[in-house]
């Protein structure tokens, strides 16, 4: 069988599995919000989000790193000789362990003093908040040593464990959110708790399924060559302000939230993150299949093939992310009804909006993959990083000028929609390829299917009323519409017939099987 082919077949499989995932995750995620938002309230469901947007800020240099240990293992495992991936790994493991006893100090000097200071917060609610922050602190600790593991998962694209442990991660969580209203305690405190708990478990069964799976990748040693380090923190560091940007025009932008507007505007925030996570899931499932062999194929030589891998993911992420949000944007205050019932204000602009920045965050990440691969990432780091750090000083100044909160989103895309221009300049200067072929066989096609899909749904929108049939009508109506236009209007002959010809292959396995 040709490479090509078994790389395709095995992409399209580990897609399927992370989307079956996605479907099963993203319905027990949503009535899980349902049930916390219900249980807590709006103030102690604002309370949680603030403070654990704001020990995320502390993790920062945990995504450059995780960058870091993904590219090295994929570079590794896509090298034809002298590979060498458990090195990479206990590198890693190494760096991870020195990062979480310097975010330990930093969480409990500056963040504390930060969170009493500082923060917007009822007084009467300021002990559990506290407790609320050291839960939350080991949390995120221990996600932090857990990254090495999920990085040697990814890399070799064993896309079904995080299936099975994403739902029982998902399960846990419903569990939890059930059984708060049970509890005598204090709900909030209680909550924080039992989380820290499900984190715990999923990184004991995280660590057990790479050691009976990758024994020879994980099989932990102290690396006393300091070249090693210095490879993977080289790389991290310049990455370092691309995730400085991420974390503070994400979690940044809650705290500043917080200090202007209160825990009302973090509640209605938090709400819009869930569902804005909820339909990204369907890209970053995609993402996450398609991103080891994007890196191993450059690392094997094969330029072309690489970057025409990132072209494609670029247009069908958008397409994936179009299909779903769509529905969801033109109605947004039923579906939050039959959601929540009751919803906190901004909630229906803040997922409009949030949305609306997703389609166009996801247009970058193929291309940010691909520079990864190519490691020549300075120049990325430099300019992207510098340029997406303005995000939090604008907001800040807009907010304490007396502008509404939607002015942060406003913001947010018209740096990015910068940054994705500046990072195909970027990749031209790498590669020498022309920027014509990515608005050619890109955003063309984007445009095309934009306009064609929004006026359908346009059409659908005002032949449907508001009632539940009506309403879901509309969603299915909408979905199919939507992807019939990006199938038919956004994909090249070839695309579509290998599309077809997976489908065809799935459904006549089936059929023997039964």
């Amino acid at each position: 069988m040709p490479k090509s082919t078994s790389s395709g077949k095995r992409l399209a499989k580990n897609t399927l599995l992370l989307y079956l995932r996605t479907l099963l995750v993203m319905a027990i995620g949503l009535y899980t919000s349902r049930v916390v938002l219900s249980t807590l309230g709006v103030e102690n469901y604002g309370i949680y989000n603030v403070i654990g947007g704001f020990v995320s800020l502390f993790t920062i240099a945990g995504g450059t790193l995780i960058s870091a240990t993904q590219r090295f293992l994929n570079y590794e495992l896509g090298k034809k000789h002298d590979s060498n991936p458990n090195k990479v790994f206990c590198t890693a493991m190494g760096i991870h362990m020195m990062l979480s006893a310097f975010l330990l100090l930093l969480f409990e000097t500056f963040g504390l003093w930060f969170l009493n200071a500082e923060m917007n917060i009822p007084a009467e609610r300021m002990t559990a908040a506290n407790i609320v922050y050291q839960f939350s602190i080991l949390s995120f600790l221990i996600k932090i040593v857990s990254m090495p593991y999920n990085a040697v998962i990814i890399a070799n694209e064993k896309m079904s464990a995080f299936a099975y442990i994403s739902l029982l991660e998902a399960s846990l969580h419903l569990a939890i959110a059930l059984l708060l209203s049970k509890s005598g305690l204090d709900l909030l405190v209680t909550y924080s708790a039992l989380l820290l708990c499900s984190a715990v478990l999923i990184r004991m069964i995280y660590g057990i399924y790479c050691k009976r799976h990758f024994p020879e990748i994980t099989r932990f040693a102290i690396v006393k060559d300091k070249s090693s380090y210095k490879k993977q923190v080289s790389f991290a560091s310049y990455t370092f302000l691309g995730s400085t940007a991420s974390v503070l025009s994400g979690q940044g932008v809650n705290v500043v939230m917080n200090l202007f507007c209160g825990v009302a505007v973090n509640a209605a925030r938090a709400i819009a993150v869930q569902v804005q996570h909820a339909v990204e899931k369907f890209v970053s499932d995609f993402m996450t299949a398609l991103n080891p062999q994007i890196v191993k194929t450059y690392a094997a030589g094969e330029h072309e093939k690489s970057m025409h891998l990132a072209y494609q993911g670029a247009k069908f992420s958008f397409f994936l992310m179009l299909v779903f949000s769509l529905p969801i944007i033109f109605r947004t205050p039923q579906i939050l009804h039959f959601w929540l019932k009751e919803y906190p204000d901004y909630a229906v602009e803040f997922v409009r909006f949030s949305l609306a920045y997703t389609l166009l965050t996801v247009l970058s990440k193929p291309i940010i993959t691909e520079i990864l691969a190519t490691g020549e990432i300075k120049t990325n780091a430099l300019l992207i990083g510098g340029l997406r750090i303005l995000i939090l000083p604008i907001c800040y100044f807009a907010l304490w000028s007396g502008y509404p909160p939607t002015v942060c989103y406003y913001i947010m895309i018209g740096i990015d929609l910068l940054a994705l221009h500046v990072r195909l300049y970027i990749l031209r200067s790498i590669t020498g390829i022309p920027l014509k072929e990515f608005y050619k066989h890109v955003m063309l096609y984007i445009f095309i299917v934009s306009f064609l899909s929004i006026a359908a749904t346009l059409t659908v929108d005002s032949l449907m009323d508001d009632s539940m049939l009506g309403n879901v009508a509309f969603v299915v109506i909408s979905v199919v519409l939507a992807a019939i236009i990006a199938f038919f209007g956004g994909l090249h002959s070839s695309e579509r017939a290998a599309l077809i010809a997976f489908a065809s292959k799935r459904l006549k396995k089936k059929k023997e099987m039964n």
